[in-house]
């Protein structure tokens, strides 16, 4: 169908439903966006170049003598606005798009107030269980406090969780714990779908990580070497508080979370 009129476009960019997966390291949000992607009417990407795009142009509006730092406040709107579009421009006409980038959790209060439609899914994880995994994957341990300082590869992406829960656009939200995904993934689609307001689809769930860590295939020192690092790096961090989302019981974003972690 070949669109002529420049309002129907511009309609059909706003009544475009995006959608926003992100989440701590780790996480699972790779995986989720794995089995979204098995429904037809889903355009689902990880990694694409839209953060990055929306990034650069929400960044240059701010610094005088940039190309987009003359432009009034609405030309600015729509250009980001624009941006998922272009990046998404192959889509089909009636699809929903899903793009998965951990960086999405610093535009969540920019983005709820472009996309009036838009939902963000957030995959969250204990992080002394990130920490531990981190260090079998690496054969090192970082320190709890390196782990989870501001600019840490734990705490920076918990520091923005904990600022979208108390945000105005907390409603828009819906964390989804790792483990619980896992454990109990029908449920966990099934209320995810209703969260973004679509029909139920039949996944195919085999392509999911047990519940359990894999059995290590090194053997001898490296692996008791390895083990020892991972069990060292979560006790440290065992002896944080809660997670801020089991303790944020005031914010607005609904919550599927594990047993513990």
């Amino acid at each position: 169908m070949q669109v002529t009129s420049k309002d129907h476009v511009l309609k059909v960019v706003s009544m475009t439903r995006f959608h926003f997966v992100a989440g701590l390291p780790n996480a699972g949000a790779r995986c989720l966006a794995a089995i979204l992607a098995q429904n037809p009417r889903f355009c689902v990407s990880s990694d694409s170049p839209a953060e990055c795009v929306f990034s650069a142009l929400s960044g240059g509006t701010d610094s005088k003598g940039m190309a987009l730092s003359d432009i009034d406040a609405e030309t600015r709107r729509a250009l980001l606005r624009a941006s998922l579009d272009a990046v998404h421009h192959a889509r089909p006409m009636e699809s929903v798009v899903f793009d998965n980038n951990v960086k999405w959790l610093a535009h969540v209060t920019l983005l709820a107030e472009m996309f009036p439609l838009s939902r963000f899914v957030i995959m969250v994880r204990d992080p002394a269980r990130i920490a531990a995994e981190m260090a079998r994957e690496t054969g090192g341990a970082q320190s709890p406090s390196s782990l989870m300082s501001e600019q840490g590869i734990i705490g920076a992406p918990v520091r923005l969780v904990q600022e979208a829960l108390n945000s105005p656009s907390a409603k828009r939200l819906l964390l989804v714990d790792y483990d619980r995904l896992r454990n109990d993934p029908e449920r966990v689609l099934a209320a995810m779908y209703a969260f973004v307001g679509e029909a139920p689809y039949a996944h195919d769930f085999r392509a999911l990580p047990s519940a359990e860590p894999e059995p290590q295939v090194t053997s001898g020192w490296l692996t008791r070497r390895v083990a020892a690092l991972g069990e060292a790096t979560s006790h440290r961090m065992q002896k944080t508080p809660l997670p801020i989302w089991r303790r944020s019981t005031a914010s607005g974003a609904t919550m599927l979370l594990s047993e513990t972690g």
